[in-house]
């Protein structure tokens, strides 16, 4: 971008055009106590070169994935991205945010958008799918409020623990000023207890979430699970992980009525936490109650195929503070990656790449509680992450020196939920050699024995 003037004459006009006699009449309605009355504290300008330099200097006190060995999880995973996601997501054609509103300017961008949606359908068993929200967790809040608009007057919504306790989060923001109530189900068990959800489902439930794998990393009995909630007339909403799917069943076969995933496993790096994709595929009967673009296939006058923008009059551009939701820009960039991913990684792709993350995290799992100290939280079939406890209670310790020692061992989990202190997270992807997994389990043993000699 240019750099824009701004003279005394440019904001004279401009003030004038407004009606306001003075920058300080301009700023007036905002508090003196929000107001900074003082120049910002900068350091001096640096050449382009100087700055680059500078910035190359900042980067590198980061640790990342591609300097340390990462077993880090919790809804970011390092797999692996076929280079022809960067090569055709860097096209200038695609490599916009903007909605391709003009249909018969826009056929190239409209048609990944339509193949996007139907490779997603046919990943998730699904009949619809979007063209992308934000991310998984606002995907998963955009769920919950498509379930309370289409369930009349239900008001609660169950989301068990082990739902990624940030999408938990995000859900409440999205229900502060909304008649809702979300209750979140125990699990000490580690995956949710089908009879104790029966339980707590009433006629005043509107959905139930479920995540598979959970927050956890463990497999739940996502069959059980939803006749329960749909016994009850509950929607059933499923936080899924687009990788386990090679070889899980897909949400569409347990009954989901709205499943949402975090997408950046699907050709985007993890980019320190975003900017991500939000997946997100229903029932047709909730079609017109789904957020973000729709993109249909259909003739022009020639009769010749084509794609459109369809169901608009669901969108804010056409229906304003009415529409379904405020999802305006959305992800199609990663979408567009999405589905490079899965067109490069095919059915068999997927399956083998879901296959080495269940068995080389099992390997890791098996290998890591060899040492007295640790053991499985919970006793479950699990996917690519599990959760281990740590005998001595000294999680952020021991992930410290797992860290200088050249790992990224994996997340506490005593920041969200304080029962499980002496415990954390560990995931593995595809990407995880034997070396790497042997020397984290080497590692591990190293801090033990240098805690003996402490003490």
């Amino acid at each position: 971008m240019p750099y824009i003037y701004n003279t005394e004459e440019d904001q004279r006009e401009m003030l004038q055009a407004i009606g306001a006699g003075s920058i300080e009449d301009l700023f007036a309605p905002v508090p003196d106590d929000l107001r900074l009355n003082r120049p910002l504290n900068l350091p001096p300008a640096l050449s382009e070169m100087e700055l680059d330099q500078h910035l190359r200097q900042l980067a590198s006190l980061n640790q990342h994935a591609g300097v340390k060995a990462g077993f880090l999880g919790g809804g970011s995973y390092d797999h692996f991205v076929p280079a022809v996601c960067d090569v055709i997501g860097s096209r200038s054609e695609f490599y916009t945010s903007y909605t391709p509103y003009q249909a018969e300017a826009s056929q190239g961008n409209l048609q990944v958008m339509f193949e996007y949606q139907s490779l997603i359908t046919r990943l998730t068993g699904m009949e619809v799918a979007n063209s992308s929200l934000y991310d998984g967790a606002s995907a998963a809040a955009e769920a919950v409020l498509m379930s309370l608009h289409a369930s009349g007057n239900r008001t609660k919504i169950i989301a068990p623990s082990t739902v990624h306790p940030e999408y938990r989060q995000t859900i409440a923001t999205y229900l502060e000023n909304i008649d809702a109530e979300l209750m979140t189900l125990d699990c000490p068990g580690g995956v949710i207890d089908a009879e104790a959800l029966a339980a707590a489902v009433d006629d005043q439930t509107a959905a139930v979430l479920i995540q598979q794998p959970n927050f956890f990393g463990c497999v739940e009995d996502a069959d059980a699970v939803a006749a329960a909630a749909k016994k009850a007339g509950a929607h059933v909403i499923a936080v899924f992980d687009p990788i386990s799917l090679g070889i899980l069943n897909r949400p569409g076969d347990y009954g989901a009525n709205i499943a949402v995933a975090e997408g950046h496993t699907m050709g985007t790096p993890m980019s320190y936490g975003g900017p991500y994709l939000g997946v997100m595929a229903c029932d047709q009967a909730l079609v017109r109650r789904m957020p973000g673009r729709i993109v249909g296939e259909t003739k022009d006058r020639r009769g010749k195929k084509c794609y459109v923008l369809t169901l608009q009059t669901r969108e804010q551009h056409i229906r304003r503070d009415k529409a379904t939701s405020n999802v305006c820009t959305n992800q199609a960039l990663f979408a567009v990656r999405a589905s490079v991913y899965l067109a490069q990684m095919g059915p068999q792709g997927l399956r083998e790449t879901a296959n080495l993350c269940l068995q080389k995290s099992h390997y890791l799992a098996e290998q890591l509680c060899q040492n007295a100290r640790f053991s499985p939280a919970f006793d479950q079939p699990t996917f690519k992450e599990f959760v281990i406890r740590d005998a001595e209670n000294d999680v952020d310790a021991l992930l410290r020196s797992a860290s200088d020692a050249g790992y990224l061992a994996g997340l506490p989990l005593g920041r969200w939920y304080p029962e499980l202190s002496d415990c954390f997270l560990v995931a593995v992807t595809e990407k995880r050699t034997k070396s790497e997994m042997d020397g984290l389990v080497t590692a591990m043993q190293a801090k033990q024995g240098a805690v003996a000699c402490l003490r």
